[in-house]
């Protein structure tokens, strides 16, 4: 029961906050291209938006993964946070993937976004991006997913433990949005959560481990980070625990603790004052060496 309610909830969540994006805000400098697929099927789940403010230069290629407990959302709702990303200099890749539940588990997403990767990088020259300048972020779940992308471009090891190929590229900078940076919140949500998304005898599995930000063995590869939170974020805990986790392994990360938007509430409002003076401090953090 708990996992229908938890997937009817998160259905009627999209719409809520597809609902709350007000188009009259998006740059109209900024192309969009919609739905291209990143593989061989018709899947929603396999599909990408690219948003691009073209003047014929090359331009970092920006990864964007959205949040929704891993069971429920959609590119749709990063429109904005692509649109404004994309002014701001990068060309923005929002990723869909197939949802858990209940065929479909995390691992099999981390699957569909290296896919999709992949694929962003197959078509880099037909939307100005320079392949060397890669960069990658994840709003609530999607910083987990974020996480575990970026760490294996680093770790040939969790690539052979995912049954993935090799790489011959790796993130420069990763930007976790009010992430979900640890799955054991106290709370019959999250109990539910980790019963719909991964498989019997997850804990035990050494891809789960590479997707935890405790105890992670390759944790000091990660490159420069960037972490938002919000005084009135509902996990603003987790990314101070993640904070904490960085500073003790002295991996290069910067804090943005600004606004009171609420959780992910940046991608909703990044035109407001404040969003738009952290967007482009981490710009600045992330390209500037």
């Amino acid at each position: 029961m708990i996992n229908w309610i938890m997937k009817k909830a998160g259905d009627a969540a999209l719409k809520s906050d597809v609902g709350r994006l007000d188009d009259t805000r998006l740059v109209k400098d900024v192309t969009e291209i919609k739905d291209l697929s990143y593989a061989d099927d018709d899947d929603p789940g396999h599909k990408m938006d690219v948003y691009i403010r073209k003047d014929g230069t090359k331009k970092p290629i920006l990864i964007d993964i959205h949040g929704g407990g891993f069971i429920s959302e959609d590119k749709a709702m990063t429109r904005l946070w692509g649109n404004y990303m994309a002014d701001l200099g990068f060309v923005v890749f929002e990723l869909n993937f197939r949802l858990a539940y209940p065929e479909v588990t995390v691992f099999d997403q981390v699957e569909d976004i290296d896919r999709g990767v992949r694929r962003v990088l197959e078509i880099a020259d037909q939307y100005e991006c320079d392949r060397n300048e890669l960069y990658i972020a994840g709003h609530s779940s999607g910083g987990v997913q974020a996480f575990t992308e970026c760490m294996l471009s680093a770790s040939p090891e969790m690539l052979k433990d995912f049954g993935l190929n090799e790489r011959d590229y790796r993130y420069k900078g990763l930007i976790t949005d009010c992430g979900l940076m640890h799955f054991y919140k106290r709370s019959i949500a999250y109990w539910g959560m980790r019963k719909m998304i991964f498989p019997k005898g997850y804990k035990q599995d050494k891809r789960y481990k590479h997707m935890t930000v405790t105890g992670n063995e390759y944790l000091t590869r990660l490159p420069k980070t960037a972490l938002i939170t919000n005084k009135k974020d509902v996990l603003k805990k987790m990314t101070y625990f993640f904070d904490g986790v960085l500073s003790e392994k002295d991996v290069s990360h910067r804090l943005f603790d600004g606004g009171n938007d609420g959780h992910t509430g940046i991608i909703f409002y990044p035109y407001k004052e404040e969003n738009m003076k952290t967007l482009k401090e981490i710009r600045d953090y992330l390209l500037n060496d």
